[in-house]
């Protein structure tokens, strides 16, 4: 007796669940749909959540009968309120600033860069208390020196001889240190011959403002420097590459709700910084891959 108590409770219980998830509901012009309410964004709103023959779309509450209407709201009121995040992440570059180098010995120029990231609210509702996280990465060849870091015996013209107003012992000497080898040693190029290393700039921005429906907002990354060359004296050769940016999105709460990667980015590992980082990191191994001399692609604003 007690067990047949027992499988009728559950059976009525099951039923009063399968009420709730999957209905009938009747639209203004009589018109009927079985369909299962998912989320709503708050006992307010206006819209929500429905799934109908497996797939989810959004409607709205006054599109039903009256009678529907208050189950509706009912059942708003009962269920906590939920988004379903939808972003889109368009990747662009932008040059901040182009120097060109004064060094006798090498031809080369350093670039400052950035990403522009513009960020889309695709969500069916407005949405407010976002914060986004980005790593922008490059690849480092360690190229040439800077314009701004000459020697004092660049300036001095009384003690040049030969070549460009410098001696052969002179540009064989700065040949070895810069490249490991004279002139003498033909068939080698800085740059390409040797594997990069992979830095990346990152940073943590709040969006103050609520973003509508298909508004957006534009993040500007950290600057990051390009160096790229050429020696005066032998084959040696070096540039500096971007290579794209992984964003991420929170919701208020802190839980991530959406994630971008371009191809350049989408195996690299969001290993977690031991502490802030301000420009380039030292640390190589969590973010590099194999085959780093793949062509750069996935960017939008080229």
């Amino acid at each position: 007796m007690k067990i047949s108590s027992l499988v009728l409770i559950c059976t009525i219980f099951s039923s009063l669940v399968g009420i709730v998830s999957a209905k009938v509901f009747e639209d203004q012009f009589g018109r009927i749909m079985n369909a299962e309410l998912v989320s709503h964004t708050g006992a307010e709103g206006e819209n929500i959540t429905i799934k109908k023959s497996g797939k989810k779309i959004v409607v709205k509450v006054a599109l039903f009968s009256e009678k529907d209407q208050k189950f509706i709201r009912g059942w708003m009121k009962e269920t906590p309120p939920t988004l379903d995040y939808n972003f889109r992440v368009e990747v662009a570059k932008k040059e901040i600033q182009a120097k060109s180098s004064a060094n006798p010995f090498e031809k080369s120029s350093a670039e400052k860069t950035a990403f522009l990231m513009r960020l889309t609210n695709l969500t069916r509702q407005p949405v407010s208390g976002l914060r986004v996280e980005y790593r922008a990465y490059m690849k480092d060849y360690g190229g040439g020196r800077s314009s701004d870091e000459k020697s004092d015996d660049d300036d001095k013209e009384g003690n040049r001889g030969g070549r460009g107003g410098f001696s052969e012992e002179q540009i064989e000497e700065y040949l070895r240190s810069r490249f490991g080898r004279g002139r003498g040693s033909r068939g080698g190029s800085r740059g390409y011959s040797a594997k990069p290393k992979i830095t990346h700039v990152e940073e943590s921005k709040d969006i103050e403002e609520a973003l509508n429906y298909n508004q957006s907002v534009t993040i500007e990354s950290k600057a990051m420097r390009l160096d790229s060359g050429k020696n005066r004296y032998s084959s040696g050769k070096w540039r500096d590459e971007l290579i794209g940016v992984i964003v991420r999105v929170f919701e208020p709460g802190g839980e991530m709700v959406y994630e971008y990667r371009d191809q350049s980015t989408k195996e690299y590992i969001w290993a977690e910084s031991s502490g802030p980082v301000r420009g380039f990191t030292d640390e190589g191994s969590d973010d590099r891959f194999d085959d780093v001399n793949k062509p750069t692609r996935g960017f939008t604003g080229e």
